[in-house]
């Protein structure tokens, strides 16, 4: 039986429930506890690590330039080059080097083979592989993620199809809402939305609360709607939380991560100024003398000479610097900052070529980060296909199942081996009853169905056959052209096949 929020969040010290909250003192609480300096820098340092992954924070370079320089002109050379400096993404190379746990796809099944077949639909439907591989990622560059899993309706009519679908929300848009008594127990969410409408009317939806029991809508200022109350029935959250680590107080894990940022920020800076000091690397030209006589608008260019006047001088100033420095700082912050999370440097600047087995040895860092990581997405991912079942029994009951004998295999993504390495490999696999033809035909060619991989194997073996039987003549000869087999009969004769006198189904002489 599930609890409304209003109750929830009215539990007295002693553990005992107080009397039901109103929408008034809801929303002292929530503007109280969650409407905080803490909450909104969290939330901004989570956003800032999004635009960051997805190639962007110019405006924050832009302020940061603004910090660390004071002379107007200086900081405007600077941010010219800021949105052609950020071709080194570390953060996106360490995060996706650290998830790898759905790099390959995982199978996911339960007990039944009726109510497997609804969750494999199902799982089509939200397109799991490429949505797990994302929840990977952002995991690994947030630490701690929300997932939930919804029914959209996909017209005004009541009986108008509807589809599941499955939404990610990063701690950029999240926050959590404990309960009174323990600080590490999440009762409910606050989830940030956008409604667009044609006519505003001051009070439109920016937050959803969620709860086991109910969902409601705030506003900026997290002022209940009091009109927005609505009980889902779902008997479950549909927002699944799924953290790195064991959870902490208050849920989030801290500042897990800054390290990340600071070193993408650092190498970036350092791009600036490389890029910056490169335009300007040059050798300007100082006249002395009278200058009324010369010629003026000559162009300060190395293959046009200029001009000079009578009793003019000419001499020459090296405004270049030494640019390596910026590389060094840059490839010294990428190589610590990678040592971090276990990857040698050069393994994270693919550093010469290596045989499989070395390279095997190079990821043993990232596999062990690996293991590590499939123990809370195993828990997540249960959770998730808990919330699904839930949830599609009530909005989506044609593609409702049951989770009795829920599994789930993650896939290994190994080391590329040179072709007769793998090929043998398969076949001491094949032998000891590890591995067969189907599942080597699929893993070369993905997305190929079992009957497919019987259908090649069947057409290899007829074209072997044919190829054979065309090959007899040559095998039986032993030395000498026109050699008979042992029955007397020549390699034409042979593959010619039975006489036509002979009669069909009579063996020939």
């Amino acid at each position: 039986m599930t609890i409304s929020i209003f109750d929830v969040l009215a539990t007295l010290p002693s553990g005992l429930p107080g009397s039901t909250l109103t929408n008034e003192e809801l929303t002292k609480y929530l503007q109280a506890h969650y409407k905080t300096d803490g909450e909104k820098d969290r939330n901004a340092r989570h956003a800032l690590r999004d635009e960051l992954y997805r190639d962007g924070g110019d405006g924050f370079m832009s302020g940061l330039i603004d910090k660390l320089f004071k002379d107007p002109t200086v900081r405007e050379l600077r941010k010219s080059f800021i949105p052609f400096a950020r071709f080194n993404n570390a953060l996106k190379r360490l995060v996706n080097e650290m998830a790898t746990t759905h790099s390959e796809p995982a199978k996911r099944m339960v007990g039944d083979d009726g109510e497997n077949e609804k969750y494999q639909a199902a799982l089509e439907a939200v397109l799991i592989d490429e949505q797990m591989l994302q929840v990977s990622r952002l995991l690994n560059l947030h630490r701690s993620l929300l997932v939930g899993f919804r029914v959209r309706k996909l017209g005004y009519e009541t009986d108008a199809p509807r589809e599941p679908v499955l939404d990610i929300v990063t701690p950029s848009n999240v926050r959590a809402i404990t309960h009174p008594n323990d600080e590490s127990r999440v009762v409910a969410w606050l989830v940030r939305v956008c409604h667009k409408t044609a006519r505003s009317s001051g009070n439109e939806p920016k937050w959803t609360l969620w709860s086991d029991h109910e969902s409601l809508q705030l506003r900026d200022d997290l002022s209940v709607i009091g009109d927005s109350h609505q009980i889902h029935d779902l008997g479950v959250c549909p927002w699944v939380p799924v953290t790195l680590g064991p959870p902490s107080a208050g849920f989030w894990p801290g500042s897990e991560g800054e390290d990340m940022v600071a070193g993408h920020l650092a190498i970036w800076l350092q791009n600036i100024f490389l890029m910056k000091e490169s335009k300007s690397a040059t050798k300007q030209t100082m006249i002395q003398g009278d200058g009324t006589a010369m010629s003026r608008g000559q162009a300060a260019d190395s293959e046009v000479p200029n001009e000079l006047a009578d009793g003019q001088s000419a001499t020459t100033v090296d405004m270049s610097m030494d640019l390596s420095m910026f590389r060094d700082t840059a490839d010294h912050v990428l190589s610590h900052l990678a040592q971090n999370y276990g990857m040698s440097p050069a393994l994270i600047s693919h550093q010469g070529v290596q045989s499989a087995e070395a390279r095997e040895l190079m990821r043993m860092p990232l596999k062990e980060i690996r293991r590590q990581q499939q123990i809370p997405m195993r828990r997540f991912e249960r959770q998730l296909a808990i919330v699904m079942s839930m949830v599609l029994a009530v909005d989506h009951p044609e593609l409702a199942f049951g989770i009795d004998g829920w599994r789930i295999e993650f896939a290994e993504a190994e080391t590329p081996l040179d072709p007769m390495s793998e090929m043998m490999l398969f076949e001491k696999r094949d032998s000891k009853g590890l591995d067969n033809a189907v599942l080597y035909l699929q893993r070369r060619h993905p997305g190929l169905t079992v009957e497919g991989a019987l259908d090649m194997i069947a057409n290899n073996v007829l074209v072997k056959t044919e190829i054979q039987r065309l090959m007899r003549p040559f095998m039986m000869i032993s030395g000498a052209l026109g050699a008979s087999s042992p029955d007397g009969k020549t390699p034409e004769e042979i593959n010619q096949g039975p006489s036509a006198d002979v009669p069909a189904g009579e063996p020939s002489e």
